[in-house]
């Protein structure tokens, strides 16, 4: 005779096994290729309860499929499968609401039918639910403040703007701002200008010299209007990507808190955001030179490394896939086994928003996918919690991990 826990374990497997048989007919009835005694068995399910008819019909948008599709696309199928084998093997002697948590994890990454199934398991036998409207977090957008020689500050938005300062021609559009050259007032003078993007935001400029400069969110670049002399020096707090311009006479070096790169001419992503304590430099192309400004260190790179410059403890090299960390720059987040806490970091700079753990043990659970950067943020976790054991709430600018 079967144990009690046994028994429940039993039913619910019996449970599952009906779920997927009635998946299996929506995704045929989706496709157009039901059989009669299929069809009989999906009308009387309709038949048996009106939300199973309003399940039926939110999958039978195209809308939605075509969502969905591209959604389970960023994942990996074979090892998802073989993971959620695995899971269905061992934990069937679980608890019966362990077992609905582990399915949901796993089954919601295979595609229609599972997907389907994964809707039905989750609604606990239909219980009717409050409807509450979600919050949509929508994703950062390209604006930017520049700091002139005199301290005015000029807002940049998408509208077309031109300034005259410091004896350069300098016009703004569509997010991104260009150095032209000298104005009709004369010499060019030895000024200064910062550019400062906010939590939420990004923008793309052009130096005077030709370097192009995309700079991420919560970042800020004082640079000179014109480069004078032997150097090219500019200073960096956040994060930017430099394609620097090729000049065998005049070095260009980037200025962190904690470190100088030096370069001729390459393209390289350096991430110095304040609240992290540390320097990341990736090299895409070309040869760059790390110099630690408390220990005088100097190191360097060649394409497909990087490093790492932690305050008061030196710099550390590591051979990497570069577009983990300059994919940011072409409208894609990618991670790779990234920690939880350190990519919520990352979103919450995107999207001006402020990340809460409800659970501590949260924050070591690794990621890896690549979602579209423009996105609005509920589908960025809706993707997340498809391959972690995770679920977020959105309380206006505030993400409850839990």
């Amino acid at each position: 005779m079967l144990k009690m826990e046994e028994q429940k374990n039993y039913l619910f497997m019996d449970k599952e096994e009906n779920v997927f048989k009635i998946s299996e007919c929506i995704s045929k009835s989706l496709s157009d290729c039901l059989e009669e005694g299929e069809l009989q068995e999906l009308e009387k399910w309709l038949a048996e309860d009106e939300r199973h008819r309003e399940l039926f019909d939110q999958w039978s948008s195209t809308e939605l499929m075509e969502h969905k599709v591209g959604e389970y696309e960023r994942l990996d199928y074979m090892k998802a499968w073989e993971e959620f084998r695995t899971v269905r093997r061992d934990k069937l002697s679980a608890k019966r609401r362990k077992i609905r948590r582990t399915w949901m994890r796993y089954a919601a990454m295979f595609m229609i039918p599972l997907g389907v199934a994964v809707a039905l398991l989750s609604r606990d036998d239909i219980k009717e639910k409050s409807r509450v409207e979600p919050i949509t977090v929508k994703a950062g957008k390209s604006q930017a403040v520049l700091v002139l020689s005199s301290g005015e500050r000029q807002v940049l938005d998408l509208g077309e703007r031109n300034i005259e300062d410091g004896g350069m021609r300098i016009s703004a559009d569509s997010g991104r701002i260009s150095y032209n050259g000298k104005s009709r007032s004369g010499e060019v003078q030895d000024a200064f200008h910062i550019l400062e993007v906010p939590r939420g935001g990004e923008y793309f400029m052009i130096l005077e010299d030709g370097t192009k400069v995309w700079l991420n969110a919560a970042t800020r670049l004082k640079y000179p209007v014109a480069f004078v002399g032997g150097i090219r020096k500019v200073l960096l707090e956040g994060e930017a990507y430099f394609e620097v311009a090729h000049d065998t006479t005049r070095p260009f070096v980037v200025e962190t808190e904690q470190a100088k790169v030096k370069v001729l001419g390459t393209s390289f992503d350096v991430s110095a955001y304040e609240e992290e304590g540390k320097t990341w430099t990736t090299l895409e192309e070309g040869m760059v030179e790390i110099e630690s400004l408390d220990r005088g260190e100097k190191i360097r790179m060649v394409p497909g490394e990087q490093i790492c410059l932690i305050e008061g403890k030196g710099m550390e090299k590591y051979k990497v896939e570069t577009a983990l960390f300059t994919s940011w720059r072409s409208g894609r987040l990618v991670f790779k086994d990234m920690r939880l806490e350190d990519l919520m970091r990352n979103m919450a700079r995107w999207y001006d928003v402020k990340v809460e753990f409800y659970r501590e043990e949260a924050k070591d659970i690794v990621f890896t996918g690549d979602v579209k950067k423009y996105e609005d943020l509920n589908e960025v976790l809706e993707i997340i919690e498809l391959t972690s054991d995770v679920h977020f709430t959105i309380e206006e600018q505030r993400i409850i991990v839990h």
